[in-house]
């Protein structure tokens, strides 16, 4: 397995949206259970959670045995609560019943080190640092919005070394009212032995182009995957501040992985070419305008609304960068988004061969970007209609897709009806407990929770002239 691929698995596990609760129930459906009878069972999965994963941590005999015999004494306590729970119905179907009993169910352990102070972190084998953030105010057990900031070039000039981490830290929010109530990761983004440079987008018909931008992905997940393994992160209020040097990566970054993010914060906009701006649909961003950066900020937010109308806020700065004083300005708008996991319009148009999921939709093979010409680079489009119980799906460039699906999105007590490019499937599929708990926990995503898995292939064009029949979409059925 490659560097990059290893680091999607276990630093996406880690960088997994956190269960939004707040959410209203799908089809406007009650609860089936009552606040209390959510609470024992929540308690009793986290307990069970928390037992697998030291099972699964276990190294000897022993340590197999005595981690297993618990672990499966609290699976048999949760299965038999399940089962009491659900003779008030499939709880699989309630959607406000499974936000809240698998709301924050993974154990984080105490901090390391005290909260209110920062503290350098080094990720072992790396070669890697970063600045770790916790507000005083930090609890294990409760989740807490965060940010992750990519340090700026110390001058405009190019090739400028990046500010260190700590020191970025200082400058940008020493005495910030964002240190109250948010964790902040900083990351050093490399000077040797030459600055990385981060803005370039990469053409990957190029030798090498591919291994500088995994590069460049890798500075920041590796690091930032191992705070959010330490720490209690409200996945859903996750936001990317982007800085001097690192606006058009930062764009680029969120638009390989759309639902790890609330919003994000660009204190120096560029115009950007290259970049494919689909997979940002529904993606809340500030930007922080200057007299210096208003022609670009304005190129940028054409662009950007061009794929999601009134999703970007302009803010006239009255300090010089990095804007420190627009902290409490940043910290309003940050209040006022949180990532939902369901967005019922879902684009994915890649900017990356190897990384095309987003939300509850994964494309599968697609025609590889640097060989594709612009009309046939893969991208798919999915509109969920859970009024019609239907699902419709434009794709181009890719052979086939895998839907995610609940009960927020279609009623799967029902037969559902999925078009894809016009050609119209009906289906009826079970929910499946085991199937919803292995990607949950997979990503370790409280909020990743589907019951079912809904894979097609994309049906291929009818030919010009010739057989009238076509080709039928496939399916491979639930898993």
């Amino acid at each position: 397995m490659s560097l990059l691929a290893s680091l999607a698995l276990t630093s996406l596990a880690a960088f997994a949206p956190q269960g939004d609760t707040t959410a209203p129930a799908a089809g406007g459906r009650p609860p089936l259970l009552t606040p209390a009878e959510q609470a024992s069972l929540r308690d009793k999965i986290v307990k069970y959670l928390d037992a697998d994963e030291a099972y699964a941590l276990a190294e000897g005999i022993k340590d197999r045995e005595k981690t297993g015999k618990k672990r499966d004494g609290e699976k048999e306590k949760l299965q038999k609560e399940w089962d009491l729970r659900s003779k008030k119905g499939d709880l699989l179907s309630s959607m406000a019943d499974l936000r809240a009993i698998y709301d924050n169910c993974f154990v984080v352990p105490a901090p390391k080190f005290t909260p209110g102070t920062l503290r350098k972190e080094k990720p072992k084998d790396s070669g890697l640092e970063s600045a770790l953030w916790l507000p005083k105010t930090y609890k294990v057990d409760k989740p807490m919005r965060a940010i992750l900031a990519l340090p700026g070039t110390a001058t405009a000039e190019a090739n400028s070394a990046w500010v260190e981490g700590d020191r970025y830290f200082e400058a940008l929010f020493e005495k910030s009212p964002l240190l109250a109530d948010t964790i902040i990761h900083v990351s050093y983004l490399p000077n040797s032995p030459s600055p990385i440079e981060m803005d370039p987008v990469p053409d990957f018909s190029r030798e090498g182009q591919d291994v500088q931008e995994n590069r460049r992905i890798e500075v920041v997940f590796r690091t930032f995957g191992a705070s959010l393994n330490a720490v209690n992160v409200n996945r859903a209020r996750i936001f990317l501040d982007c800085a001097r040097g690192n606006c058009a990566f930062g764009l680029r970054f969120a638009s390989m992985f759309p639902d790890r993010f609330a919003g994000i914060v660009l204190r120096h906009p560029t115009e950007v070419d290259g970049i494919r701006f689909g997979s940002l649909s529904g993606m809340p961003v500030l930007i922080l305008k200057t007299a210096a950066t208003a022609a670009a900020t304005d190129a940028l937010k054409a662009k950007l609304e061009a794929v999601t109308p009134n999703s970007v806020t302009v803010l006239d700065t009255t300090d010089e960068y990095p804007h420190k004083a627009a902290a409490a300005d940043i910290s309003t708008w940050m209040d006022k988004q949180r990532r939902s996991m369901v967005p019922a319009h879902v684009v994915i148009e890649p900017n990356h061969d190897r990384f095309k999921k987003a939300y509850w939709v994964a494309m599968g093979p697609m025609n590889p970007l640097h060989t594709a010409s612009e009309a046939d680079k893969g991208r798919i489009e999915v509109d969920a209609d859970r009024a019609n119980n239907r699902i419709v799906v434009k794709a181009r460039g890719v052979e086939s897709f895998t839907l995610f699906l609940n009960d927020d999105l279609v009623d799967l007590d029902k037969e559902f009806t999925v078009v894809v490019n016009d050609k119209a499937i009906t289906e009826k599929r079970t929910r499946d407990l085991r199937g919803l708990e292995k990607r949950m926990v997979e990503r370790r995503d409280c909020d990743f929770l589907f019951p079912v898995q809904f894979d097609c292939a994309v049906p291929k064009a009818a030919p010009a002239t010739g057989d009238k029949q076509g080709e039928k979409a496939g399916t491979t059925g639930a898993k």
